[in-house]
């Protein structure tokens, strides 16, 4: 009589074991490139959570404080000064100093450009610049202040 043998063979746990170091290498390969696509979506995020705030803040004053003087006043550019035509810098979005661009992202800035798009309508457009691996990008965002 015959008895029926049980269990695996040397070739099929070799086999086993070679997928699973396989799979192992293949998840291995793919941590960098997951981390490093991580880092990228989280600065971009940081940098449009800024210019939404900024952009916000502009916004609460309405169509009449939306002058570069009232900006001034409420702490949202840095100088009445343009640095290019209708384009002001900020260094902090709020008045606690903590959304500060340079501070949150790598060589981190902030601009406002404002412009009077109709008489009773100016348009206020928010950019974040910041360095990523060494290539300047930038999230840009813009809403349009009516005088109601």
């Amino acid at each position: 009589m015959k008895r029926k043998r049980t269990g695996f063979s040397l070739v099929e746990v070799l086999f086993g074991v070679f997928l699973a170091m396989l799979s192992a290498m293949v998840l291995a390969a793919s941590m960098p490139i997951a981390n490093t696509s991580r880092a990228r979506a989280d600065l971009n995020n940081k940098a449009t959570g800024l210019a939404q705030k900024q952009l916000e803040a502009i916004r609460s004053l309405g169509y009449a404080n939306a002058t570069p003087g009232q900006l001034r006043a409420a702490g949202l550019i840095d100088s009445v000064e343009p640095i290019a035509e209708n384009t002001y810098s900020f260094s902090n979005v709020d008045s606690a100093a903590l959304d500060n661009p340079s501070r949150i992202l790598t060589s981190g800035s902030g601009r406002v450009i404002l412009e009077q798009v109709d008489i009773d309508l100016r348009r206020a457009t928010v950019e974040v610049r910041y360095t990523d691996g060494g290539r300047e990008k930038s999230v840009r965002i813009g809403t349009l202040v009516a005088n109601l």
